[in-house]
């Protein structure tokens, strides 16, 4: 009986979700296949240093699990930002030499990311040619000290993982994945992520095999959680983590993106971002978890808008600032002194929204 119902909720967030989508999937346009979909450097961790990361995400026709029947995320759209007819190899490869322009004049060492709005390692989205050719340059460049793979859990193979490890050399390897929460029902139900959490773990352990690390994206804030709820969960996901073997945990709150079921709710008043109060809890919750064993960090998207993660706006720059030094330095203490009045009705509603739903709905 609890099976069938949580089958036919299951199957109502896949519905709703792919509605959200509307037409606009259809409507993708043909981009120039030899540029990448984005592409910006930014300071960012390597290691125990400080140096230039460059992260590229490539034009291909999108997440596969976002074109399938299954509907994708509820708060993903980045389908949106590729491209309707996929790319060759060559065009991909000219795709990732454009994007590393931006490193011309940049000193060692660097980070590259890869990410694909979907999976660099679905050869389906992204040929086995284009893969290698991609990985060649980068292991032709001695600057490049760390190099970051987005990939879904069901494309990370023992078969992949021995040829990038091959191609790139003794450099650090992080495999980034989208666990989001560690609670298969969270993950499911709000999320509709269509993995499981041992999927999530097989690939951290295959990739533990050839000395490749896992960074970890936790989602802080769900639809269909409360605030304390969702900070709990995140609280529970980055040690659920860590202990399955996650090297790096990145700490993504959700940001109101076009065309997706995350934006109905939000439209309707039925959703908001989280507060970036509870950002800094649960990063320094993180501190202390993942202490001498995985980094740290958090680059909000939209901080201090409406669509993004935010708080009164008065203390929003300030707290966003610390939130991307921690990210930087490890340095907890840079949260110390963060003040203002809002963190009052923060507080009140970590207590009180729980109530306040039972008793409203």
């Amino acid at each position: 009986m609890m099976t069938d119902i949580l089958n036919e909720m299951q199957n109502l967030v896949k519905n709703a979700s792919s509605m959200s989508r509307g037409v606009s999937v259809i409507k993708r346009r043909v981009k120039n296949p030899n540029k990448p979909a984005a592409a910006w450097t930014t300071q960012g961790r390597i290691g125990t240093k400080t140096g230039t990361a460059l992260s590229i995400v490539l034009s291909t026709e999108g997440c596969a699990h976002a074109r399938s029947s299954e509907g994708g995320c509820t708060m993903c759209s980045y389908l949106l930002d590729g491209t309707s007819m996929n790319p060759t190899s060559d065009e991909f490869l000219n795709q990732f030499l454009d994007a590393m322009k931006k490193l011309e004049n940049a000193i060692s060492p660097l980070s590259v990311k890869i990410y694909t709005s979907g999976s660099f390692l679905d050869t389906k989205e992204i040929p086995i040619e284009a893969r290698n050719l991609i990985l060649t340059e980068i292991a032709n460049d001695a600057r490049i000290k760390e190099v970051v793979l987005e990939s879904r859990p069901e494309y990370v193979q023992e078969s992949i993982l021995e040829e990038v490890r091959s191609l790139l050399g003794n450099r650090s390897i992080e495999l980034a994945m989208g666990l989001e929460s560690s609670s298969d029902l969270i993950r499911s139900l709000c999320i509709n992520k269509n993995f499981d959490f041992a999927a999530f773990k097989e690939a951290v352990d295959i990739g533990e095999k050839y000395e490749i690390g896992t960074r970890a994206y936790v989602l802080l804030k769900p639809p269909f959680l409360t605030e304390r709820d969702a900070l709990l969960d995140a609280q529970k996901t980055i040690s659920d983590a860590i202990d399955a073997g996650a090297t790096t945990i990145s700490l993504n709150p959700v940001n109101v993106q076009s065309d997706t079921l995350v934006e109905t709710l939000w439209k309707k008043q039925k959703y908001s971002p989280p507060w970036l109060w509870s950002v800094v809890e649960v990063l320094q919750f993180a501190h202390e978890v993942a202490k001498g064993v995985a980094n740290v960090v958090c680059d909000p998207v939209a901080p201090g808008k409406i669509r993004g993660t935010h708080n009164c706006g008065k203390c929003d720059p300030s707290i966003v600032s610390a939130i991307r030094q921690f990210s930087l330095t490890q340095d907890v203490q840079t949260f110390d002194g963060l003040q203002c009045e809002c963190g009052n009705l923060w507080n009140y509603t970590l207590t009180h929204e729980d109530v306040s739903l039972l008793v409203h709905r």
